[in-house]
């Protein structure tokens, strides 16, 4: 999809320049002014920044987010920030000419929002939208330091649940090699002492059906199994799929729970971040929808932002997604009665983190013994096939015997 940069003029009258992907100008002109309330006045297809620079990753945001906030709030100007960033030792390449790139901008007069916007996709939409406010705030200071905190917690969390899922994943792939050495070497091994016999238990014989099959074609299987990777990649890519994939992740057993929690807790640490950074609350949904991850609970957010357009309370709407914990449309509630939404939003997201994590070690918990047993059945059928036969040899011999 073709990456525009343009130049627009808001509600408020203020020209405001960025970028965003969209399939043609007449798209982007309808999404700006639909979502944003932004009106093009200017607009030409960006060819550079997305060829240059790719996506940085949570922990690089953090680093970025974190050493920015840290310089500005100690009084260093902007431009010479940057400069000691990308004067730092140890950085890579990639990230040097990231920071060089913006750098060259910001000499030019450029705002920062419109300098990392032209580095797209390197900054995300999310820290885009915080920085633009925090300019007409003058708290970009501040604004850095907490979407720090924001992306520090986001990586904690991908690497929980990666972690989590690391000694699963470690006895599948051992389970999977066993069954194919036992497969490939040992059982041919028995071939020879079988191929004497009359007759083989059916477990015996499917066992040999299918070592002689890993045997003698593995790389048709291998082809088999790669194809089937792909085919079910493909079919993930396309939207109906995806979005029935997604709803079916929210509401599976055991594992729904746990990618609600997510979810809902990934939702409500971006709307608190933005929120309390100042950006406008349709804004700031657009922005939350986009870091949900979900395309189920992204695609009700049509009818979400009609209702808070139309003046219905922010609780009654999220509180009919189907897919966020209903303990967030209460905590909303509360925050919009008082008048302390931001903090309420932060102390809900932290709740939903620590319940994340108690659920993902739960998970594994289950997961682990699972494994095993699955593992342990595999190798005992394949035992048994083995010794079966060999064990009905001896009873057949020792029965012929006691006859003379």
């Amino acid at each position: 999809m073709p990456r525009y940069r343009y130049t627009a003029t808001n509600a408020a009258g203020r020209t405001v320049r960025g970028t965003a992907e969209a399939p043609s100008l007449e798209a982007l002109y309808l999404r700006l002014r639909d979502t944003k309330d932004e009106y093009v006045t200017a607009a030409k297809e960006d060819t550079a920044g997305a060829a240059t620079f790719r996506a940085m990753k949570t922990a690089q945001l953090a680093d970025f987010c974190r050493n920015l906030g840290t310089l500005l709030s100690a009084g260093v100007p902007l431009v010479r920030a940057f400069r000691i960033m990308a004067d730092e030792i140890g950085l890579d390449a990639r990230s040097k000419a990231l920071y060089e790139a913006v750098l060259d901008e910001l000499k030019r007069g450029v705002p920062l929002s419109d300098a990392m916007s032209h580095c797209a996709p390197a900054f995300p939409e999310l820290l885009l939208a915080m920085t633009r406010s925090a300019e007409t705030t003058g708290s970009i200071d501040q604004s850095f330091l907490r979407m720090a905190s924001y992306y520090e917690r986001e990586h904690k969390m991908n690497q929980q649940v990666g972690n989590s899922m690391m000694y699963p994943l470690i006895l599948a792939v051992l389970t999977v090699g066993v069954v194919i050495v036992l497969m490939t070497f040992v059982i041919p091994q028995f071939k020879d002492l079988f191929d004497q016999m009359e007759t083989l238990p059916p477990l015996t014989e499917l066992l040999f059906h299918i070592s002689d099959t890993v045997a003698h074609h593995w790389f048709g299987l291998a082809l088999a199994v790669f194809a089937v990777v792909m085919g079910i990649r493909l079919l993930m890519a396309l939207p109906a799929v995806r979005l029935q994939w997604d709803r079916l992740c929210l509401h599976a057993p055991v594992v729904g729970k746990l990618n609600r929690k997510i979810c809902t807790a990934r939702f409500a640490r971006t709307l608190s971040n933005l929120y309390s950074g100042g950006v406008p609350i349709v804004a700031t949904l657009i922005s939350a929808r986009d870091a949900v991850g979900n395309s189920w609970i992204a695609g009700q957010f049509d009818a979400v932002l009609r209702e808070v357009r139309a003046g219905r309370s922010l609780s009654e709407t999220l509180g009919s997604v189907d897919g966020f914990e209903k303990k967030m449309a209460s905590s909303i509630a509360v925050g919009e009665e008082t008048g302390k939404l931001d903090s309420l939003l932060a102390t809900v997201s932290e709740t939903l983190d620590c319940e994340a994590e108690s659920a993902t070690k739960r998970l594994v918990t289950l997961l682990e013994p699972l494994m095993i047993v699955v593992m342990a059945v595999i190798v005992g059928c394949i035992i048994v096939a083995v010794i079966q036969p060999i064990y009905l040899s001896y009873g057949s011999i020792a029965g012929s015997t006691s006859t003379f």
